[in-house]
């Protein structure tokens, strides 16, 4: 192979395995070319002319070369998050909506050599759904699914950090460990292709399931492959199902009517409910309305439902942010933050408040370590009820205005409200009414920038509305990766840090490459006197500023240069490496 070019005859074999299983052409070449010559010699071949032409009609010499060009990685109960999470919240929803009798159906769509189907079957059972279960495995490599029905493993199979949830199901004989029939008559194996349009069927079993892993297959197909097998996954679901994918599968939102859950882990799916059946699952509940303090309001009060939900009725955090005696903001209440040129008051040189990426000065102090103001910093300067934040809610203006990406140019969005909007939303504010506070402000809009706007509009108004308002508009948007950041930085200004730390990593794993996510995250480990991680987080925010041009602006950062919050992490971790020394 000479300059990333397979000899001839070997382009061929890879388009013939694109043609038949919808595998996508392999970025390393040199490693697809290797994986040929191993399949081939297996099969006493030596010209690959003769071995392309046995390969389009012997389906043991594909599946042997499907092994080859993929990745087997497999143990029990790899990725325990998603074991877990199944444990947790899918099967006990799972119970309180299809009834005690319900006949769990799960399917492992890609299962290998079968650790994943044997890890759920085990689970299950272990839950109490022992006889009403079904557990459905296929594969596209037969010499894989021989492995599965064998069920013999090594300690390979067992070296995950959950693994030890499956040893009471094996018996080890030497060096290796027969899977318990007891788990094993669980399980039903069977040859499957998912390229191929011959699924779901009732034929076939593939149907109507409560729970599909389809994890780590999905990278290796191409586009149309991808569309078409998400569109199966989700006809083979049943209404209120779960689809668990691997950490690098690509999304699957733009190809088929899926419902994303967003977890402190990664994403999810489910098949929306349909019909009556719809109002008895709500598993995203936003938080609770709290009072300024901090502290949720007792059961009963006004402005507080059982549900979690503000009703009608005036709040002691309805009424926006009042400035204290003191001339500075009420407990709770949300600061903006300072951008890079900011005084120590948190404003700008214009006297006004800046809502900036709330991180630039948030946490930049004088050499005894004291944080500037900035995110839960009381000093730290806020707009009173009435006051708008640059570029947020001017005086004037058409209703849901924006101009601007902040997403991807790193500019602020424009969002303005007119004065009979403006006055709606602080009435609904004054009543308690957050949700017709987010409605009005346009919150709940379809478009996620517009949302995301309009949440930090409201939050010059009112933080707790806002917040509350934020996590309505994830249930929607739940991979706008903004929203996280945002609501990350309103958890920092209440400072609820394990809450904040959570959605800022949300927001980094939903767009690992966020500058300001980084530095937020970093804010919030060293406020929990994490200095290693928060030094770590500096840092990588400091990296990703240094690639872009110094006077490129950061996405998210409502106007900030690369180079000036670069200067701003760098001190950051130079400060807590001091302090650690």
């Amino acid at each position: 192979m000479i300059g990333g070019v397979l000899p001839p005859g070997f382009k061929e074999v890879l388009a013939l395995v694109e043609e038949r299983a919808g595998l996508a052409a392999p970025s390393c070449l040199a490693a697809a070319l290797e994986g040929i010559q191993r399949a081939m010699a297996r099969a006493n071949q030596d010209d690959v002319e003769s071995y392309l032409r046995e390969l389009s009609f012997n389906n043991a010499l594909l599946d042997d070369l499907l092994t080859e060009l993929t990745i087997g990685e497999t143990y029990f109960f790899r990725t325990h998050e998603h074991f877990d999470h199944l444990r947790r919240v899918v099967l006990p929803e799972l119970r309180e909506r299809r009834g005690q009798d319900h006949l769990l159906r799960a399917w492992s769509a890609a299962c290998s050599s079968g650790e994943e189907p044997y890890s759920i079957a085990a689970l299950l059972m272990a839950e109490g759904w022992e006889e009403r279960m079904t557990v459905r495995a296929t594969d596209v490599s037969r010499t894989a699914l021989q492995r599965a029905q064998q069920a013999r493993y090594t300690d390979w199979s067992l070296r995950g950090p959950s693994a030890d949830r499956m040893r009471p199901h094996l018996k080890q004989e030497g060096r290796f460990y027969w899977l318990s029939p007891d788990v094993k008559r669980h399980v039903q194996l069977g040859y499957l292709n998912l390229a191929l349009e011959t699924w779901p069927s009732a034929e076939s079993g593939l149907w109507q399931m409560d729970v599909i892993f389809c994890r780590n297959v999905l990278i290796y197909f191409n586009r149309a492959t991808i569309e078409g097998v998400a569109r199966r996954l989700h006809a083979s679901l049943n209404d209120g199902g779960y689809l668990f994918t691997g950490p690098s599968d690509p999304p699957l939102g733009d190809y088929a009517p899926f419902e994303p859950v967003l977890t402190e882990w990664g994403v999810l799916y489910r098949k929306p409910l349909a019909g009556s059946n719809a109002g008895h699952f709500v598993p995203l509940q936003p938080l609770a309305p709290l009072r300024a303090d901090g502290t949720p309001f007792p059961v009963g009060t006004p402005g507080a439902t059982s549900g979690g939900r503000p009703g009608s009725g005036s709040s002691p955090a309805a009424a926006g942010a009042r400035p204290s005696a003191a001339g500075g903001t009420a407990p709770g209440t949300f600061t903006a933050g300072m951008s890079s040129t900011a005084g120590a008051d948190g404003a700008t040189a214009g006297g006004s408040p800046s809502w900036t990426s709330g991180l630039a000065g948030a946490g930049t102090g004088s050499s005894g370590g004291a944080p500037a103001s900035g995110p839960g910093t009381p000093g730290g300067g806020a707009p009173s009820s009435g006051g708008a934040l640059s570029g947020a809610i001017p005086a004037s203006g058409t209703p849901a205005v924006r101009t601007g990406d902040a997403s991807t140019s790193g500019t602020r969005t424009r969002f303005t409200l007119s004065v009979e909007a403006l006055e709606a939303v602080r009435a609904a504010l004054a009543r308690g009414d957050w949700r017709e506070a987010a409605r009005r402000a346009g919150a709940q809009s379809a478009d996620p920038e517009g949302a995301l706007a309009a949440v930090r509009a409201l939050a010059n108004l009112d933080p707790r509305a806002a917040l509350f308002a934020c996590e309505e508009a994830s249930v929607r948007h739940p991979l706008v990766a903004g929203l996280r950041y945002l609501e990350a930085l309103l958890l920092l200004g209440q400072a609820r840090l394990s809450d904040a730390e959570r959605s800022a990593r949300q927001a980094l794993y939903l767009e690992p490459g966020l500058a300001v996510g980084h530095l937020l995250l970093g804010h919030v480990l060293r406020r929990q006197d994490q200095t290693a991680a928060a030094a770590r987080a500096y840092r990588e925010a400091e990296g990703l500023c240094r690639k872009l041009p110094p006077e490129a602006l950061v996405p998210l950062a409502e106007g900030e240069r690369a180079g000036a919050l670069a200067d701003v992490a760098r001190a950051e971790w130079r400060r807590l490496e001091r302090t650690e020394g």
